[in-house]
């Protein structure tokens, strides 16, 4: 007689978002990976360190709106978003924020890929940028979009990282403590760790990747190119977006148009991005309009 079989219940995922925008609202770019997220979520909240309300459009995407003050950046908003639900009744909670553009596809398979199968702490990118030039290299996962599974959310570690949060006064005091130090503290518990890219192990920027962006008509932002890319510690996702998608994040960060630290031709990002993904590159150009 054949035994029985027992089916396990489906897993269940909330996801909570931290959001911030200048004018109070919510920017086209958002509201889409809002509703990306909606199909992929058991439990969908947006914790915002800006907007007062959701537009119309949202109120029948989101489960949970917490206005809160603009306090703590994006931890202080995941903090708060994350009191409002019972972690214990999820297998994934996923920590986004708006700082990307996308998904640029489906976010489905992604969320399943086999390289993060076995992690209880996973991401887009892990990186091992310093925050300060002459602080020690530290892996750690970039905190744009973290994953958290059913063995972190019910660790000691994660509480009491939770308990032991302060107000941080800069933007690189939060990369040091909450960023780098988030993964570090939950590494030091014992709790796996992966990064679809995983910048660790990746080979150093070559030439050959630069020489499509520079040009002898921008001589400056070539040079730009050329002198950052050569050093050993660079941020991946502005840097290296290609290495990326080809890795399947299917993300692009909005800083790389706003800021273009590293002086990419964007023209030729936005070109590539039409040409892989079905993503409408209207909502960068609406950004970039409304915010230089």
């Amino acid at each position: 007689m054949n035994a029985a079989v027992i089916a396990r219940p489906p897993s269940r995922r909330a996801i909570v978002m931290a959001h911030f925008d200048t004018s109070g609202g919510f920017a086209p770019h958002v509201c889409h990976a809002l509703s990306a997220y909606r199909d992929v979520a058991d439990h969908l909240v947006v914790a915002s360190n800006s907007a007062r309300r959701l537009p119309a459009s949202l109120t029948t995407i989101v489960d949970g709106f917490l206005p809160r003050a603009n306090v703590g950046y994006d931890f202080g908003a995941w903090r708060d978003g994350l009191a409002t639900i019972r972690t214990g009744d999820f297998d994934e909670v996923l920590c986004v924020n708006d700082s990307v553009f996308g998904p640029l596809a489906n976010i489905a398979p992604t969320l399943t890929d086999p390289r993060i199968a076995e992690a209880d702490l996973w991401g887009m990118v892990l990186s091992d940028q310093n925050a300060r030039r002459d602080a020690p290299r530290v892996p750690h996962l970039q905190s744009w979009f973290l994953g958290l599974r059913r063995r972190l959310l019910e660790s000691d570690a994660f509480h009491a990282f939770w308990r032991s949060g302060e107000p941080c006064a800069t933007k690189l005091d939060i990369i040091e403590q909450y960023e780098i130090g988030f993964t570090a503290r939950m590494v030091d518990a014992g709790l796996r760790v992966a990064g679809l890219y995983d910048a660790t192990r990746a080979p150093r920027v070559t030439l050959r990747e630069v020489w499509p962006h520079l040009s002898s008509a921008a001589p400056r932002r070539s040079w730009r190119l050329i002198r950052k890319s050569r050093r050993q510690s660079h941020n991946p996702s502005e840097l290296l977006w290609w290495r990326l998608w080809d890795a399947g994040v299917p993300y692009v960060k909005v800083g790389l148009f706003t800021k273009n630290h590293y002086g990419l031709d964007l023209r030729r990002v936005i070109a590539e991005l039409q040409a892989r993904f079905d993503y409408d590159a209207g909502f960068i150009k609406d950004h970039l309009a409304r915010n230089g």
